[in-house]
């Protein structure tokens, strides 16, 4: 049975989480924490959770991007693999998330939908034929009005593999709105338009039980959901 640790809990992914794993046998949720309650984090209860797992166990993070430094200590610590959805993180925080993947596997991804994945594989692949032929672009990102960062986490990933052209990144925040994200492709005489609804959050929790069973056998290092997916 799979162990499982959520940084998180009481917010949207991990409410979503915890949904899952009361229809799923095969999961062992030993505990969670929010960030009202991040400074119980480092008392004795939670040293003896954390040694439990260090055989197969998950730790996964939907927190805050300022307890991440406090997270990858832990995992670092107790050598338990883990998974990082937290978006907003800084050149320092990733320079420590690289750090602690030399002793222990990481996957982060800023989204962990097989759709969402795809486009970016394809902006990947066709980036030398929209310099080419003179293509420039912009990227609609909107989230619900709860998000914390602004441009999110997906539309920064899927603006990186637009290389080499005008691009740009428009925010907006609406009730309600799990993630949308619109890809316009310019050129003088036509326009391509790709779009990424989420329905509900189900898609995100598909993502990240297949990035668990994906990262329990892998040696250490730091992943993305490329890694699984293509």
């Amino acid at each position: 049975m799979i162990k499982i640790f959520i940084f998180g809990i009481t917010g949207k992914m991990g409410k979503s989480i915890l949904n899952f794993l009361k229809l799923n046998k095969n999961f062992n949720l030993l505990g969670g924490i929010n960030k009202k309650n991040f400074f119980k984090l480092f008392k004795n209860k939670y040293n003896i959770i954390f040694l439990k797992m260090n055989k197969n166990g998950i730790l996964i993070d939907f927190s805050n991007f300022n307890l991440l430094k406090k997270i990858l200590f832990i995992s670092k610590k107790f050598i338990i693999p883990l998974i990082i959805g937290t978006t907003g993180l800084d050149i320092i925080i990733l320079n420590y998330i690289k750090y602690t993947s030399f002793f222990v596997s990481i996957l982060l991804s800023y989204n962990m939908s097989i759709g969402l994945n795809i486009i970016n594989y394809c902006l990947s692949n066709i980036n030398i034929y929209l310099k080419k032929y003179n293509f420039n672009s912009f990227i609609i990102d909107i989230h619900h009005e709860k998000k914390i960062d602004s441009p999110s986490g997906t539309s920064l990933m899927l603006f990186s593999k637009i290389n080499n052209i005008n691009k740009n990144i428009f925010s907006i925040r609406i009730k309600n709105i799990i993630g949308n994200h619109i890809i316009y492709l310019i050129s003088n005489n036509e326009i391509i338009k790709i779009e990424h609804l989420v329905l509900n959050r189900n898609i995100f929790i598909l993502g990240i039980f297949y990035s668990i069973l994906w990262l329990l056998n892998k040696q250490n290092g730091c992943y993305s959901i490329y890694d699984i997916y293509f």
